[in-house]
């Protein structure tokens, strides 16, 4: 009789602990250093850089020419940490453009390079990502 009780105890341990977990965005595993090509990565890396020539008062768009560092945590969903180098392209906003499809400022009172930290969460499979911050200071 005992032992039939353990079972829903331990059920109710289990949920109890989950639940815990949701509330507290407890972190599942700390940073740890990724590859440009890790799962999920990639469109995490696109949607930064979009976010950057979006939120930009520059006229033209930039496109990353280094990463530098990048690592993800696990919590309710992927964090990520990535620092890059971003450089301007010749193209304008006013265009349609993917910026890898663009070449660089070749121009020297144009050329420009900004060295930039995202902070983004993302939940891929729900094509869901947020800037929580970011940091690009002119180099």
């Amino acid at each position: 009789m005992a032992r039939l009780l353990q079972i829903p105890l331990l059920l109710l341990t289990t949920l109890s602990l989950l639940i815990q977990a949701q509330e507290n965005r407890e972190v599942w595993r700390k940073f740890i250093d990724i590859e440009q090509d890790h799962a999920f990565f990639p469109e995490t890396l696109q949607f930064a850089i979009k976010q950057y020539n979006k939120d930009s008062d520059d006229e033209y768009l930039y496109q990353m020419t280094q990463l530098i560092r990048a690592q993800e945590q696990l919590s309710t969903g992927f964090e990520y940490l990535i620092d890059m180098k971003l450089s301007r392209t010749m193209c304008t906003k006013d265009v349609e453009f993917d910026p890898a499809d663009c070449g660089l400022q070749e121009d020297p009172e144009l050329y420009k390079v900004i060295n930039c930290t995202f902070f983004i969460f993302a939940v891929p499979w729900d094509r869901q990502y947020e800037l929580r911050s970011s940091n690009c200071p002119n180099v």
